[in-house]
Protein backbone atom coordinates (compact mmCIF):
# COMPACT_ATOMS: atom_id res chain seq x y z
CA UNK A 1 0.00 0.00 0.00
CA UNK A 2 1.40 3.36 -1.07
CA UNK A 3 2.39 6.03 1.87
CA UNK A 4 -1.10 8.74 0.78
CA UNK A 5 -3.61 5.74 0.77
CA UNK A 6 -2.03 4.46 4.05
CA UNK A 7 -2.02 8.13 5.13
CA UNK A 8 -5.71 8.81 4.47
CA UNK A 9 -6.79 4.97 5.93
CA UNK A 10 -5.60 5.86 9.02
CA UNK A 11 -6.64 9.76 8.95
CA UNK A 12 -10.12 8.52 8.05
CA UNK A 13 -9.99 5.96 11.29
CA UNK A 14 -8.50 9.25 13.41
CA UNK A 15 -11.36 10.99 12.46
CA UNK A 16 -14.00 8.33 12.70
CA UNK A 17 -12.42 8.05 16.36
CA UNK A 18 -12.32 11.64 17.33
CA UNK A 19 -15.59 12.10 16.11
CA UNK A 20 -16.89 9.07 18.34
CA UNK A 21 -15.50 10.90 21.35
CA UNK A 22 -17.77 14.08 20.55
CA UNK A 23 -15.01 16.20 18.69
CA UNK A 24 -16.18 17.01 15.27
CA UNK A 25 -16.08 20.30 14.86
CA UNK A 26 -13.83 21.57 12.15
CA UNK A 27 -11.32 24.13 13.85
CA UNK A 28 -8.54 26.31 11.89
CA UNK A 29 -5.78 26.87 13.92
CA UNK A 30 -3.02 29.55 11.45
CA UNK A 31 -1.60 30.71 13.95
CA UNK A 32 0.78 28.19 15.45
CA UNK A 33 4.40 27.38 14.23
CA UNK A 34 3.69 23.51 13.00
CA UNK A 35 0.00 23.35 11.53
CA UNK A 36 -1.95 20.56 12.95
CA UNK A 37 -2.90 17.64 10.68
CA UNK A 38 -6.46 17.56 11.93
CA UNK A 39 -8.18 19.63 14.72
CA UNK A 40 -11.40 19.39 16.48
CA UNK A 41 -13.26 21.07 19.30
CA UNK A 42 -16.17 19.41 21.19
CA UNK A 43 -18.92 21.26 20.67
CA UNK A 44 -20.19 21.28 24.46
CA UNK A 45 -17.32 21.91 26.01
CA UNK A 46 -15.25 23.92 23.93
CA UNK A 47 -12.19 21.95 24.56
CA UNK A 48 -9.99 21.32 21.85
CA UNK A 49 -8.02 18.14 20.46
CA UNK A 50 -5.30 17.66 17.46
CA UNK A 51 -4.73 14.74 15.63
CA UNK A 52 -2.10 12.94 13.65
CA UNK A 53 -1.33 10.16 11.82
CA UNK A 54 2.21 8.30 12.02
CA UNK A 55 3.35 6.67 9.35
CA UNK A 56 6.57 3.65 9.62
CA UNK A 57 9.09 6.00 7.88
CA UNK A 58 7.72 8.89 10.10
CA UNK A 59 9.21 7.27 12.99
CA UNK A 60 12.49 7.88 11.64
CA UNK A 61 11.74 11.80 10.36
CA UNK A 62 13.55 14.03 12.78
CA UNK A 63 10.64 17.03 11.26
CA UNK A 64 8.12 14.14 12.31
CA UNK A 65 9.68 14.37 15.98
CA UNK A 66 9.80 17.85 15.86
CA UNK A 67 5.89 17.57 15.45
CA UNK A 68 5.03 15.13 17.92
CA UNK A 69 6.74 17.32 20.61
CA UNK A 70 5.08 20.55 19.50
CA UNK A 71 1.63 19.07 20.02
CA UNK A 72 2.63 17.17 22.95
CA UNK A 73 3.25 20.01 24.26
CA UNK A 74 0.21 22.54 23.77
CA UNK A 75 -1.73 24.44 26.62
CA UNK A 76 -4.31 26.04 27.00
CA UNK A 77 -4.80 29.39 28.22
CA UNK A 78 -5.74 28.05 31.27
CA UNK A 79 -2.73 25.92 31.20
CA UNK A 80 -4.51 22.78 30.94
CA UNK A 81 -3.01 20.10 28.12
CA UNK A 82 -4.61 19.85 24.34
CA UNK A 83 -5.92 16.09 23.73
CA UNK A 84 -3.28 14.92 21.22
CA UNK A 85 -4.14 11.50 18.94
CA UNK A 86 -1.87 9.80 17.25
CA UNK A 87 -3.25 7.32 14.68
CA UNK A 88 -1.31 4.67 13.90
CA UNK A 89 -0.95 0.98 12.16
CA UNK A 90 -1.60 -1.17 14.90
CA UNK A 91 1.81 -3.34 13.62
CA UNK A 92 3.63 -0.29 14.41
CA UNK A 93 2.28 0.86 17.83
CA UNK A 94 5.11 -0.64 20.15
CA UNK A 95 7.90 1.28 17.79
CA UNK A 96 5.28 4.64 18.40
CA UNK A 97 5.26 4.13 21.54
CA UNK A 98 9.03 3.60 22.05
CA UNK A 99 9.30 6.93 20.80
CA UNK A 100 7.50 8.76 22.40
CA UNK A 101 9.12 7.78 25.23
CA UNK A 102 12.53 7.88 23.87
CA UNK A 103 11.65 11.65 23.01
CA UNK A 104 10.38 12.29 26.77
CA UNK A 105 6.56 12.61 25.48
CA UNK A 106 5.27 10.10 27.19
CA UNK A 107 6.33 8.08 30.48
CA UNK A 108 4.99 6.43 33.26
CA UNK A 109 3.87 10.05 35.51
CA UNK A 110 3.66 12.04 32.09
CA UNK A 111 1.82 12.62 28.60
CA UNK A 112 -1.48 10.99 29.44
CA UNK A 113 -2.81 13.42 27.38
CA UNK A 114 -0.79 12.02 24.28
CA UNK A 115 -3.50 8.97 23.34
CA UNK A 116 -1.89 6.24 20.44
CA UNK A 117 -5.17 5.23 18.68
CA UNK A 118 -4.39 1.83 16.66
CA UNK A 119 -5.74 1.52 13.39
CA UNK A 120 -6.48 -2.71 12.58
CA UNK A 121 -4.08 -3.31 9.32
CA UNK A 122 -5.79 -3.75 5.86
CA UNK A 123 -8.35 -1.89 3.56
CA UNK A 124 -9.95 0.35 4.94
CA UNK A 125 -13.37 -0.38 3.51
CA UNK A 126 -15.50 -3.35 3.15
CA UNK A 127 -15.31 -2.88 -0.52
CA UNK A 128 -11.82 -2.68 -1.37
CA UNK A 129 -11.90 -5.96 1.29
CA UNK A 130 -14.24 -7.59 -1.37
CA UNK A 131 -12.46 -6.63 -4.34
CA UNK A 132 -8.96 -8.14 -2.68
CA UNK A 133 -11.10 -11.72 -2.29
Amino acid sequence: MSDTLARKRLRHALEAHMSDLGYSSRRTSSRLEHIPEIVRAHPGRGNIAYGQTALRSDLQNHTFHARLRFFARRHTRHHSSILFFIGVDELDRADLEALLQELEIRSGTRGGHVLVIPVPSGPANPIAKAAKR
